[in-house]
């Protein structure tokens, strides 16, 4: 039975208000859940801009890059896309373009800025880019869902958020940019969805540094898409393409350098190329270009470092000083323990510097800000800039690495402190090719110094030498001479001794060469120098034409080296036993010993030193050895950045021959003039510089062949008169005189004269010229119609060539070769192979055809081929005898490439050598 008694319906009464209660509370959330579900706005949402959801507009000067937009392309399933990089690197307009090239109807695009750090503009704007995009269907409950107060935290709305967006019919990309203006609520939204996987939505973050979202288990799920900085750095073609779109011109150098100090930055080049079309000097420019472009450095302190607190700046400030640093490094120069925190901090959270080395133990400071703080600080705190070095210098020492020492010491321009660092390093940073930072360090000492001190002169001196200048090595070396204190260590007078050696090497006087180095013994005491002294010798015995006990010495000089860890030492013996092998015709060995020499001279910066030209010529003669005329050209322009028209006479010894090589690269793919001017160019230089005999005959050879096929008789006499004077009783005099008599037309003078160099009873000084003499043969025996040894010949040539691996000479022939080719295939046996390789390479490289110069007396003749005259008639008319007649007729269908009488009037009409002769005759009479 109820209780009605007073206390009872008390207590009914508060439950029934209680209830009632509840039921407005839930009646008051339902209403509001209906209003944000049915689209009812009312004042829900902040007004958004229209600017802030609109895709930006791509400039007309803008650079596209294919790898990125292709980069981009590929994350089609991922959850999220993530452009991370400082401000400038381009994030925007890579987005921007993409998006209006793939995707225009599929985005949803919110410029964020500090306004969008309030939750409810941040998800207004949000909303308002979906309901600006195509891809979301007009009837979508997105275009009218209301923003409440506190949007991220309010699980009704990111519920229908999520539940609408996952029921659009296909997907959505919707791109934040400039995410990194964005903290607190609104992330906690973005979190939400992020971890939701959405089907139908893709997000994609524009950010200079990765926000403190839940990316890590994207990561590791496979449904990251990353871009960083480095990806954005424009490479150099990229460069290339900016700046010329800008209308700027540089020289190769010149870009590589501007790539290199603005490592591909975008904003960074595109400052340069504000200021480089007003330059009248780039390379000034280039050189200031950190330190004094204004814009570069307003756009700097504006956009990249104001953004910085006080404590993360003064630490750039700090350790700016150093190219690397590491924790412990940083504390040193900063002062903080936290150092390691704080670069953590800045690779993380400003992608200003950056995790270096194999361990990511080291830290680099972006080039171009580096280089715009370390020229503040010169600028206004030169005294706390010279403590940093010092520290730095310091640091360097206590952890055994001295090079870094020195470099550091050298800022300071302390030479006390450099001289004294200068007298226990100076001969290692000379041995292992750090020259550059020796030439400071000696600069900063002063040449009064250097002039007092033997070690520091003959140091000087072998920098001398290593630029191939003899005037001030030897200047040098009456300098240490003069100040030479007894007794001298014995490790200074072997140093004496390789100056001179050195010093006879650059005069070229084989004997002093060799009397010279055979004062230099390796061994006991003097082990430091002992893989130089290896060299030095081995150097004279290759000039002296002793090829195998010259690769014994650079053998061991550098295994010495390696051990030694003397590297540059090792790349020069690499060169020249490149050079050794090519002496020797293993020019297989050559390309190889030479590009193993390139690669560690490219590795440590080494490309422009007489070793990596000296690598580069021998590779340029490896490349047309093989036939590549292109690839032969692109190691001579390598090679020429060395040894320009300004370079010393010991250098200018190699532009000799990457002149000839050039010109016979640059002939054989067709611009014959050219080329044959730059080879008498190379003859012409030779005159003022030391060339070895082998060298000269190289070059003499190539260009009597090319001067012998164009028909220019003057200089292929003035390269055979250079031969012989060099060389005069080498066995390419032989070759060069028959190949002139060929020309004449006198085939039994050319058979007579080459006979002794075919039996071996000349010597030669370039095996692969014997592939030639062998062809000259074949040419020979078809003058004489002896087709079984004219194939015999060519069997010779083609096997020659095999082993020698040098298909130059079959593959840049006369057409009459080329046609004795052909029509030998089947027939070659074992030197089928080389054959058809030879015929493959003629057509891919399209060979353009070189008529062989007629003599006027076969002009003559052939203009009396189109008549009906037989030979004999022909030879009344020229008071010659028959036999001569025919002789010249074989000469010109030689030249011609043709077999018979009417195909020879046929060429020559398409050729222009007959001009209007033999017209209105009723065509060419017997053959």
């Amino acid at each position: 039975m109820p209780d009605f008694t007073r206390p009872s319906l008390m207590r009914c009464h508060e439950v029934a208000v209680g209830e009632a209660a509840l039921m407005r509370q839930w009646t008051r959330a339902g209403i509001r859940s209906a209003r944000m579900h049915q689209g009812i706005r009312g004042e829900a949402r902040r007004r958004v801009p229209r600017a802030k959801v609109v895709v930006p507009g791509v400039p007309p000067d803008y650079v596209s890059r294919p790898r990125l937009l292709s980069a981009l392309d590929q994350a089609q399933a991922a959850t999220a896309i993530v452009v991370s990089a400082p401000a400038g690197s381009g994030k925007t307009l890579l987005l921007a373009e993409w998006v209006r090239a793939r995707h225009p109807g599929e985005t949803a695009w919110v410029s964020l800025g500090p306004d969008e750090n309030d939750d409810r503009r941040f998800w207004s704007a949000i909303l308002k880019a979906l309901e600006e995009c195509p891809a979301v269907p007009p009837g979508s409950p997105l275009r009218r869902l209301a923003v409440p107060a506190h949007p991220s935290r309010d699980l009704g709305f990111t519920g229908a958020l999520i539940n609408h967006l996952d029921k659009l019919p296909r997907p959505v990309w919707l791109v934040l940019d400039d995410l990194h203006e964005i903290a607190g609520a609104p992330l906690q939204g973005l979190e939400t969805l992020l971890r939701q996987h959405l089907r139908a939505l893709r997000l994609v973050l524009s950010t200079r540094y990765d926000p403190p979202l839940s990316l890590a288990k994207l990561r590791l799920a496979d449904q990251l898409t990353e871009i960083r900085a480095h990806d954005l750095r424009f490479s150099g073609p990229e460069a290339h393409t900016l700046l010329t779109a800008a209308g700027v011109e540089l020289s190769p150098d010149q870009l590589a350098e501007l790539v290199r100090r603005t490592e591909g930055w975008a904003a960074g080049l595109r400052l340069a190329t504000v200021s480089l079309r007003e330059t009248e000097d780039p390379g000034r420019f280039l050189a200031e270009f950190a330190e004094n472009d204004q814009a570069v450095a307003d756009y700097l302190l504006d956009e990249v470092l104001s953004h910085l607190s006080p404590e993360l700046l003064e630490f750039l400030r700090a350790i700016c000083v150093c190219d690397e640093v590491s924790a412990g490094l940083a504390r040193t120069l900063s002062g903080r323990a936290d150092a390691g925190v704080m670069l953590d901090t800045l690779e993380r959270a400003t992608s200003l510097v950056m995790r270096v080395g194999a361990h990511g133990r080291q830290y680099r400071v972006h080039a171009l800000v580096r280089s715009y703080l370390l020229a503040r600080l010169d600028r206004h705190l030169p005294g706390r800039a010279a403590v940093l070095h010092r520290h730095a210098a310091e640091w360097f020492a206590e952890h055994g690495r001295p090079v870094p020492a020195l470099a550091q010491l050298i800022q300071t321009r302390d030479a006390d402190h450099v001289v004294a660092s200068l007298r226990h390093l100076a001969l290692t940073l000379a041995l292992s090719g750090e020259h550059d930072l020796l030439a400071r360090a000696l600069a900063v000492v002063g040449e009064g110094v250097i002039t007092a001190d033997s070690q520091l002169a003959l140091v000087s001196a072998l920098l001398h030498l290593e630029e191939g200048d003899a005037t001030s090595a030897e200047v040098a070396l009456a300098h240490a001479e003069a100040a030479w204190v007894l007794p001298a260590p014995a490790e200074l007078e072997q140093l004496r001794l390789l100056v001179q050696a050195g010093l006879t090497e650059l005069t070229g006087d084989v004997d002093d060469m060799l009397r010279n180095t055979d004062r230099l013994e390796p061994g006991g005491e003097r082990h430091t120098l002992d893989a130089m002294t290896m060299l030095q010798r081995g150097t004279a015995l290759l000039v002296a034409g002793r090829a195998t006990a010259a690769r014994h010495q650079l053998e061991a000089a550098l295994d010495s080296a390696r051990e030694q860890e003397q590297d540059y030492l090792a790349t020069q013996c690499l060169a020249i036993l490149g050079g050794v092998a090519a002496t020797t015709g293993d020019y297989r060995s050559m390309g190889t010993l030479a590009g193993d020499a390139l690669r560690e001279a490219e590795d440590r910066g080494w490309q422009y030193t007489v070793a990596g030209a000296t690598a580069s010529v021998l590779l340029a003669y490896r490349a047309l050895l093989l036939a590549r005329p292109a690839e032969c050209l692109d190691h001579t322009k390598r090679a020429g950045m060395l040894v320009g028209d300004g370079a010393p006479p010991a250098n200018r010894g190699l532009s000799v021959l990457l002149n000839a090589l050039a010109g016979t690269a640059g002939f054989e793919l067709g611009q014959w003039t050219e080329g044959l001017g730059r080879l008498a160019l190379a003859r012409a230089d030779a005159r003022d510089v030391h060339l070895s005999a082998e060298q000269v005959v190289l070059c003499a050879v190539l260009e009597h062949r090319a001067a012998g096929r164009f028909g220019w008789p003057d200089a292929a006499r003035e390269a055979l008169n250079w031969a012989s004077a060099a060389a005069p009783e080498c066995g390419e005099l032989i070759l060069m005189r028959a190949r002139t008599r060929l020309a004449l037309g006198r085939p039994v003078a050319t058979g007579t004269l080459i006979r002794p160099l075919l039996d071996g009873s000349h010597t030669v000084l370039l095996p692969w010229t014997m592939i030639d003499a062998w062809l000259l043969d074949a040419e020979v025996a078809m003058f004489a119609e002896d087709e079984t040894g004219a194939h015999r010949a060519l069997r010779k040539a083609l096997s020659l060539a095999e082993h020698l691996d040098a298909l130059y000479p079959l593959v840049f022939s006369t057409p009459a070769v080329t046609e004795l080719v052909v029509s030998g295939l089947g027939k070659l046996g074992a030197a089928h192979g080389v054959a058809m390789k030879v015929l493959e390479i003629r057509r891919a490289l399209r060979i353009p055809v070189i008529s062989l110069p007629l003599t006027r007396r076969e002009r003559t003749v052939l203009s009396l081929l189109p008549t009906l005259r037989s030979f004999e008639e022909i030879a009344n008319d020229l008071t010659i005898s028959p036999n001569t007649v025919k002789t010249h007729v074989r000469s010109i269908y030689h030249k011609l490439g043709v077999r018979k009488r009417r195909d020879a009037v046929t060429v020559a009409m398409k050729r222009g050598l007959l001009g209007n002769a033999g017209q209105g005759t009723n065509g060419p009479g017997p053959g």
